[in-house]
């Protein structure tokens, strides 16, 4: 929701069978919205995402086939097992919300478009790494873990005929679009100015996981030892950007709270940079990992300077 209302794309990311595709699917009922869901494979090609256009028997003249990405919101099954060339697909439709066909014109996408990516963390045959200009347009990358063990007693017996759920349609995208709306006015940033100590917390947060600029805002010693821990960031501007409308939609919307405090800024951070944190691989081999890197940062960049 979050994701939604901010106007970011989610990256999921869990086990097989904990309900991935079930979810967004069920999403897309509740908000009325078209939605596809595109199984991602090796051969699949960039054309297979976008489309293409197709010569018209008989004449000189031209046809688009529209791809499976003209959906409000789409799900990209398995987004690691597409091969770098049909990612590229991907990156024009996630941040300019267009997609322009070889041979024919620029389609503008619909206003809520929204993609949802799950990778499972396991399978390595058959998969490709997300390349980094992918995973930065991800606003979020959520781990779904397994279900307590009075939620799974009650998985065990429940139906599976889905049919016959009764889904409930709560709200339509007209609701959305005025969140998304406000966001990107200058009222939100008069209500956010560039001065406000969430603004600067959320910056400086940015800047610290940057190895080539983390000496900014940590000590030495502390700069030292991240550098020997993270080989890069891909936490860009745009990052700064897309951390800040989400602290807003969570803290207002979701929270119902009257202000952003720095705990729902923390709360969030490891969902937002835990894509965009590049191990060094002697770092990997030791078993640290992006949620323990974020810790380690939470705790050393202080709220306030």
């Amino acid at each position: 929701l979050i994701c939604l209302y901010a106007g970011g794309h989610l990256l999921l990311e869990s086990m097989p069978g904990l309900a991935k595709s079930l979810m967004v699917d069920t999403l897309a009922k509740i908000i009325n919205v078209p939605y596809k869901r595109i199984q991602c494979t090796a051969d699949l090609t960039p054309q297979d995402i976008i489309g293409y256009i197709m010569p018209i028997f008989g004449t000189t003249n031209f046809f688009t086939v529209k791809g499976p990405i003209f959906a409000t919101l789409i799900l990209l099954d398995e987004i690691n097992r597409l091969a770098e060339k049909a990612q590229s697909g991907l990156m024009e439709g996630m941040q300019e919300k267009q997609i322009t066909i070889p041979g024919a014109e620029t389609y503008m996408l619909d206003d809520i478009f929204t993609a949802i990516g799950t990778k499972n963390p396991i399978e390595t045959g058959g998969t490709s790494p997300i390349s980094e200009a992918v995973l930065d347009r991800f606003m979020t990358n959520v781990i779904l873990n397994y279900p307590s063990l009075a939620e799974e007693r009650q998985i065990a017996v429940s139906t599976e005929v889905l049919s016959k759920v009764d889904i409930c349609k709560v709200c339509n995208p007209e609701d959305i679009m005025p969140v998304r709306d406000y966001l990107r006015t200058e009222k939100f940033k008069e209500f956010m100015p560039d001065d406000h100590p969430i603004v600067d917390y959320i910056v400086r947060l940015v800047k610290a996981s940057r190895p080539e600029e983390c000496n900014l805002i940590l000590n030495a010693a502390d700069s030292k030892e991240y550098k020997s821990i993270v080989r890069w960031s891909l936490a860009s501007p745009r990052a700064d950007k897309a951390f800040l409308r989400a602290a807003v939609v969570h803290s207002f919307g979701i929270l119902n709270e009257k202000m952003i405090l720095p705990e729902h800024i923390k709360s969030l951070a490891k969902n937002f940079f835990r894509h965009r944190l590049i191990i060094q691989a002697g770092a990997e081999h030791k078993g640290i990992d992006p949620d323990t890197i974020v810790n380690w940062l939470l705790d050393r960049v202080p709220i306030y300077a």
